[in-house]
Order: structure tokens, then C-alpha cells, then sequence
């Protein structure tokens, strides 16, 4: 059985799914069987995230989901105000950050503990950053050199 906060960030992933697709707000609370409450919540951090998207397009067209703020993303506030304090401005620096094998994985960060910490993950494999996606294709390149896509150099 999932914890009450695994389960609203679960919900928060179909939500955004089903908007994804087009669906009302009044079609998602049905479907996920949510409450006025629990509904609001995922309306707030839904649009928190898109006006953050966009007022981060606005100033740079050219920006990818790495220069996205974590101030503006779906983590938790008081999970995102740890970070930002602790000088983490981007989700290009926390990918970063869990990638550099030199550094203590995430959890061993003041106050962040295993469940946070998967938050985050979570989040950053949600846009594609979670260190080690990319090195897949490599690895199976290095494997299997007939699988590999012929170069245009």
C-alpha cells in the first residue's frame, strides 16, 4: 500500500498525463477519485510548472528542460526551498549533481532523506536527466558495434 505522500505523487503523474491528453480538471478529480483538496493541489503545482516553463522560454528561447528553475518545478515546497538554499538554482545542476560519482549520493544531504530523494529522481527521469539514460545507447553500442547508427563524419 503506498504512503499518503507516495500517492499524491503518484496522482501528480497521471494529472499531468490526463492534461496532458486534454482532459478538464472535473474529468481528472473523477477518474483519480480525488478530493477538493487533493484537486487543488494538483491544479497549483500544474500551473506553477507551466508559467515556469514559460517565463523561463520567454527570457531564453533557446533552453532546454536542464535550465529549467527548481523553484518553479513539482517537488514539494519545503523540499525545493532546501535545495535552492543549498545552491541548486537548476535541474541541470541537480543532474549534475547526481551524476558526479566523486560527491555523497543525494540522501546523505541535511534533511533529505530516501523518500525526497526519490522525489527527485523521479523528477529529473520525468525530463530525461537522470544521469546514466543517455549512456545506455552507448553501452549497447559498445557491445553489440552493428548496432551502432553510421556516422556522418
Amino acid at each position: 500500500m503506498l504512503s499518503r505522500s507516495q500517492l499524491a505523487t503518484f496522482n501528480l503523474e497521471e494529472a499531468r498525463t490526463l492534461r496532458a491528453s486534454g482532459q478538464t480538471y472535473r474529468q481528472i478529480k473523477r477518474r483519480l477519485g480525488l478530493s477538493p483538496s487533493q484537486l487543488g493541489l494538483i491544479r497549483k503545482t500544474l500551473s506553477r510548472e507551466k508559467a515556469g516553463n514559460t517565463r523561463l522560454l520567454r527570457t531564453m528561447p533557446d533552453a532546454t528542460d536542464r535550465d529549467r528553475p527548481i523553484g518553479h518545478s513539482a517537488l514539494p515546497a519545503g523540499l525545493r526551498k532546501q535545495l535552492t538554499s543549498a545552491g541548486y538554482r537548476t535541474l541541470g545542476d541537480l543532474a549534475d549533481r547526481l551524476g558526479d560519482p566523486d560527491l555523497p549520493r543525494i540522501e546523505a544531504m541535511p534533511g533529505i532523506g530516501p523518500h525526497r530523494a526519490a522525489l527527485v529522481k523521479r523528477l529529473l527521469d520525468q525530463y530525461g536527466l537522470l544521469p546514466g539514460t543517455e549512456d545506455l545507447q552507448k553501452a549497447i553500442e559498445a557491445l553489440f558495434p552493428d548496432l551502432a547508427e553510421p556516422r556522418d563524419d
